[in-house]
């Protein structure tokens, strides 16, 4: 989907597409950490950059979808994150952060996606990618049914280099009280993990 059709299932929406906190493995790693600067790309309305940003991070939310970005700056608590209008395959930030959080991307490349927002981690940072894995077309879980666009460890492992230790990579079951979508499914979902912090 393109800017134009993303930005008219947000118009029809009623309140937002996506549920209101960010995945819970998300939540987990994060509140793990100290809060820094952060991004979150592909934010949509904006549930995992509000989460961060109540706790303390300077979150920077960026999504190619103007109506998403207008759903995320009007929810409770917008006014504490830095909303921007970018696509992932072209925009930069204007310095790195402690972290970068990608939460159901899916594009033609996602390997090269995955490969830019590595380099905008700083030394010391972490880098959480959570994505729809290739086997959840089978298991019949929510989400695109293109194989071609979805995660696999080994494709997310092969994003980073050397300069990253990765933490853990690996499928993971997300349970129907954990659902993507605001309405929820009953389904379970296969998930892809990356969860890597750059060392140098």
């Amino acid at each position: 989907m393109d800017a134009a059709q993303w930005d008219e299932r947000y118009r029809a929406s009623a309140g937002g597409v996506w549920a209101a906190e960010p995945p819970a493995v998300v939540r987990e790693i994060t509140a793990s950490l100290r809060p820094g600067t952060a991004i979150d790309v592909a934010t949509g309305d904006g549930r995992t950059a509000l989460w961060l940003a109540a706790r303390g991070w300077t979150t920077t939310g960026v999504d190619f979808s103007t109506e998403a970005l207008a759903l995320a700056a009007a929810r409770p608590g917008g006014d504490a994150v830095t909303w921007v209008r970018g696509d992932v395959t072209t925009w930069e930030p204007v310095a790195s952060v402690d972290l970068v959080v990608s939460c159901y991307l899916h594009l033609p490349d996602s390997a090269a996606a995955v490969a830019r927002m590595a380099e905008w981690v700083a030394p010391g940072g972490v880098l959480v990618v959570v994505g729809h894995d290739v086997d959840n077309i089978a298991a019949g879980g929510h989400g695109p049914a293109d194989p071609a666009i979805l995660y696999t460890p080994a494709l997310l492992r092969g994003a980073v280099d050397e300069r990253f230790h990765i933490a853990r990579c690996s499928q993971l079951t997300r349970s129907p009280a954990d659902a993507e979508l605001r309405g929820g499914h009953a389904a379970h979902a296969v998930d892809t993990l990356l969860h890597a912090v750059r060392v140098r």
